[in-house]
């Protein structure tokens, strides 16, 4: 199928993000990732859920005061008093969250029959106060595909904007949410549909870029894909794989590694080091191979550059598997004549002690082990 080449990306950080335990983000910090979003060129920030209460809304209210390109959005239960909320907000966009499946609706005590007979009134009532109104087809994945298309013919007839199809408890997979979407885009071809998916099996990322090639227009994801349980879709490495698969963009990827460090610092999540894009180990090579590769060509082992997301474009670490070559390289970087067979004992050396530390080695370890060898003979 062929793939969209629109692309609106939806970043719920500062919603979806913040349900994760033990996240509460300062005003100071929303207000930060918000702009920090806007200058990415992310085209909806979701801002929070009016229903908490009346810091919430103000909070959002000062979201949606500041300059920005983005539009800001909410998310509300299909209930009237979370709509009313809502309005307070001043919001451009309102998002009514519906549970499809059984297990969900006997969980909060609804009934389908029910639930599909207030829904022309919940579009209605949001329609008043807002100029863009989405639906999200809760808990999709598990709800059955005639249920899932019963609730989108009664979306599309009270006359939504969008619907969302969220694989709520992340069961699906690549081929599974292809097939899904596929089925969904067969049936309602002109409608535009955005993708929410959660991480419980480690396929968010793999599911939302299926998504899109699929045919979906929105994708919902949040930074460092932070969310509830094992997280969202995360919103740096959907841009960054779709940015490789059509070789472009429209969203500043290099303001990635600062976005990623910052919600890293405010939501007190630490990003692992060998996390996509933005953990720190991620552009770096130690092997005398990859090394050695990298000197000639950054891109023979790896798929890009890392200034692309604001970082450095590849580096070298020393360590107990690197090669020759890279310890020569780094030599004569310092202005250093040495021999074959120095560079062969130092390399030696570097390998010992990484096995002794379980560490990479550092530079200024390095001039001293090779000050130390030098002295020795």
């Amino acid at each position: 199928m062929d793939i969209k080449k629109e692309l609106w990306i939806i970043d719920s950080t500062l919603r979806d993000g913040e349900q994760a335990p033990g996240v509460a983000f300062s005003k100071k910090e929303k207000l930060h990732i918000a702009r920090m979003l806007d200058t990415a060129g992310i085209d909806e920030i979701e801002a929070g859920t009016p229903a908490m209460g009346e810091e919430e809304c103000r909070m959002i209210r000062q979201i949606a005061a500041m300059p920005r390109r983005a539009r800001i959005s909410v998310w509300c239960r299909a209930l009237e008093q979370d709509i009313v909320m809502a309005a307070k907000t001043r919001a451009e966009g309102i998002h009514i969250a519906c549970p499809l499946s059984e297990i969900q609706l006997a969980s909060m005590h609804k009934e389908w029959e029910a639930m599909k007979d207030m829904l022309p009134r919940m579009v209605e009532m949001a329609n008043c106060y807002f100029p863009y109104v989405s639906v999200g087809a809760q808990d999709a994945s598990r709800c059955g595909i005639e249920r899932l298309f019963d609730f989108i013919d009664v979306a599309e007839s009270a006359g939504v904007s969008r619907i969302r199809i969220a694989d709520t408890v992340g069961i699906l997979t690549p081929l599974a949410t292809m097939r899904l979407m596929n089925d969904v885009l067969e049936a309602y071809p002109s409608l535009p549909i955005d993708f929410h998916g959660h991480n419980d099996l480690g396929m968010a990322t793999a599911n939302a870029v299926t998504a899109w090639q699929a045919g979906a227009s929105s994708l919902s994801v949040t930074v460092n894909g932070l969310g509830e349980r094992a997280g969202n879709a995360a919103l740096e490495e959907v841009l960054m794989a779709i940015s490789l698969t059509e070789k472009q963009t429209t969203y500043a990827t290099s303001v990635f590694s600062s976005l990623c460090e910052y919600v890293a610092y405010a939501s007190k999540r630490p990003i692992p080091q060998g996390k996509a894009i933005c953990g720190k180990m991620v552009f770096s090579h130690e092997s005398g191979i990859h090394a050695k590769s990298a000197l000639a060509d950054i891109r023979s082992f790896q798929a890009f550059d890392g200034r692309s997301v604001g970082r450095e474009s590849s580096r070298t670490l020393f360590g107990k598997h690197s090669g020759k070559g890279a310890v020569a390289d780094f030599l004569h970087q310092q202005n250093m004549e040495v021999t074959d067979r120095e560079v062969r004992l130092l390399t030696a050396k570097i390998r010992d002690m990484a096995q002794a530390c379980k560490r990479n080695i550092y530079p200024e370890e390095i001039l001293m082990a090779y000050g130390d060898m030098k002295h020795a003979y």
